[in-house]
């Protein structure tokens, strides 16, 4: 048996299959983003995808790279420390001396029992079994159990696998560690109830699925499941032939060069250094293959979202299935707390709710009835110094009583739900509700009648073209007033000469989406559009724009009832030529529809991609360990690398 074969029947004995749960930000857009959580400093800062370093190294000298296409120097530490998040070690791996002559006497016995009969069994057996001493003649048991920086597969080294990919200790330690800096850095800015002193197997939060589970838990389910997100994406790339852009490639070459220097300057090897600082068992083999996966990964990503754009059918299937969900009205509502062991105050607040609730038949009425309804909570928020006295607490709670409330929303009590939406409650009618689980009476107005969100929205791509401009800037009194541009005649010729370039190229190939977005990203003069900006958007894209966003000339174009998709055209406005590609115009409820179903295919589409963990080899990997049980000066250490 050859030593891969070895490795791959170890594997299988050791493994257990992992249900993957992919975990997305609260909004309902579903993108390749890699963590709900992001800190400043990246090796790649991409507009849909990031790789997040630890906490520890913020305070180095120079930034790694923000940009996928504008390569900068990466991290560099002159001395460094270990990691502030205190990580320790389940338990290292060591070399076990292995019995050749034991495990063959034992093959022999075996085949011998079973008499003639099985005679090429035993024959081959023997082989088997010669062929293992050879091999771990050769390599030794530490070829099997121990890891390394060097991104080899040996059985010892792979923590987990995703699909065919083989995630190795120091890979899954870049990504746990860069996690869990994540969440302690939202946590002291309040985002979380995680306390970094106390034992995190201990301390329950939820989870994206609603579930309670320990924070030590999240921290590596999290990890699992980026790890899962993005080689789900980077196995089909390379499936389907996507690779690496010059830029990229460059980027990566310029990030491992930097590395190298930095570990030189520190005089450490650059293995070591890396170890150091991203996480024990992570060399620059682990940089390179990490930084390849995610520019690969997120390459298919966009082209994974063009090509699976949801069909009318599945839209119309899921708007059957999900139709609460678009079905809105707009509540007035005073909210009147009380204290929830104490029968009488409930009492007192359902009679005080009922007598304010008598005679409100519009919004204004409502607002009227906030200074004596919400008296003790005026008075509340007035000692507390949230406002300056109960006039202008009353106004402040006055101008948030008008809500829009979807039919499908499980945060508001069931039973306003019910009342709210029936046919029988009229519009301009009043009520009270108790909710008990939160220990607060309502006073509810029905201010419309349910409809679907149907405001119209559309989506485009766009190249812009912006001319040349000879002016040069003045400084405006009002720094956040936006100057009209002007140009020269000249300019504007020049610019639609280029745009009419621009298009004829387009024309001439594929004529596809994905082609219009190349070339938005190639050309467009709007960053904000592209992933040169802070959008997150790509490719010149525009979705889900409400009427009365966008320039006229542009807006009009885009809602032309005629328009159908894939048509292309050129839009003159003030800041140049616009070189349009359409996608769709419809109704907001339209628009989310399509989203959800992508989103749900996205979901499935990773979920696919089997998750297995090595049970004896993950038990190697880092886990995040409490500041209090560290000594002093690593405690310091941590606290200094979190500010």
């Amino acid at each position: 048996m050859s030593d891969n074969n070895k490795e791959k029947e170890l594997e299988e004995l050791e493994t257990e299959k992992v249900d993957g749960e992919i975990k997305y930000e609260e909004n309902d857009n579903w993108e390749f983003e890699a963590t709900a959580h992001t800190l400043e400093n990246t090796l790649v800062d991409d507009d849909e995808f990031e790789i997040t370093l630890p906490e520890e190294i913020s305070k180095r000298e120079e930034a790694p790279a923000e940009s996928a296409d504008e390569p900068e120097e990466a991290p560099i530490k002159e001395e460094p420390k270990k990691s502030s998040a205190k990580y320790e070690t389940r338990e290292r791996p060591k070399a076990v001396e292995s019995d050749k002559d034991d495990k063959e006497s034992k093959s022999s016995s075996k085949a011998k029992t079973k008499g003639r009969k099985n005679t090429s069994k035993f024959i081959c057996g023997a082989l088997v079994a010669l062929i293992i001493a050879i091999v771990l003649g050769v390599f030794g048991w530490r070829y099997y159990t121990q890891p390394n920086y060097e991104e080899k597969m040996n059985y010892g080294n792979v923590a987990l696998t995703v699909g065919d990919e083989k995630v190795s200790i120091g890979m899954y330690n870049y990504y746990y560690n860069s996690i869990y800096n994540n969440y302690v850095q939202y946590a002291q800015q309040g985002y979380y109830q995680l306390d970094t002193t106390k034992d995190y197997t201990k301390q329950k939060t939820t989870n994206a699925k609603g579930k309670q589970v320990t924070w030590a838990q999240m921290f590596e389910d999290d990890t699992v499941d980026r790890l899962q997100y993005i080689l789900a994406f980077y196995q089909a790339g390379t499936e389907k032939g996507v690779t690496l852009t010059k830029e990229q490639q460059e980027s990566i070459d310029s990030n491992l060069d930097d590395l190298k220097k930095s570990a030189s300057d520190s005089d450490m090897s650059v293995n070591e250094y890396i170890s150091e600082t991203y996480g024990e068992y992570c060399g620059l083999a682990t940089i390179k293959k990490m930084l390849t996966q995610a520019y690969i990964a997120n390459n298919y990503y966009r082209q994974y979202m063009i090509d699976n754009r949801a069909t009318e059918k599945e839209i119309n299937d899921y708007y059957k299935e999900h139709k609460d969900d678009y079905t809105q009205m707009k509540i007035g509502y005073i909210p009147i707390p009380y204290n929830a062991d104490d029968a009488t105050a409930r009492a007192a607040a359902e009679k005080n709710a009922k007598k304010y609730a008598k005679g409100v038949k519009t919004i204004e009425d409502l607002k009227l009835a906030v200074p004596k309804a919400c008296k003790d909570l005026i008075k509340q928020y007035v000692s507390a110094g949230y406002f300056e006295d109960e006039e202008s607490c009353a106004e402040a709670l006055a101008g948030q009583l008008e809500i829009d409330l979807i039919k499908s929303d499980t945060s508001f009590p069931k039973e306003g739900i019910e009342w709210a939406f029936s046919d029988k409650t009229k519009k301009g009618t009043a009520t009270t509700i108790t909710d008990t689980d939160n220990a607060v009476v309502f006073i509810l107005l029905k201010l419309s009648d349910p409809k679907v969100s149907d405001d119209e929205t559309y989506s485009v791509r766009h190249i812009l073209i912006t001319p040349e401009s000879d002016e040069k800037d003045e400084d405006s009194e009002d720094e956040h007033e936006e100057k009209t541009p002007k140009y020269t005649k000249k300019a504007w010729t020049a610019a639609k000469k280029k745009a009419d370039k621009i298009l004829a190229e387009y024309n001439k190939g594929d004529k596809t989406e994905l082609e219009f977005a190349k070339l938005a990203e190639e050309y467009s003069d709007d960053t904000e559009s592209t992933s040169n900006g802070q959008s997150g958007n790509y490719g010149g894209l525009y979705e889900g724009v409400s009427l009365g966003q966008m320039v006229p000339n542009f807006e009009e174009w885009s809602t032309d009832k005629s328009r159908k998709y894939g048509d292309t055209g050129i839009v003159k406005s003030d800041y140049g030529y616009h070189i349009m590609y359409f996608i769709e115009d419809a109704p907001y409820y339209i628009h989310e529809c399509a989203e959800a179903v992508v989103n749900k295919k996205g979901d499935e589409f990773i979920d696919s991609a089997e998750v297995k963990k090595s049970k004896s080899v993950m038990a190697k990997t880092t886990v995040a360990k409490p500041e209090e049980a560290s000594d002093s000066s690593d405690a310091q250490t941590a606290a200094d690398a979190q500010n």
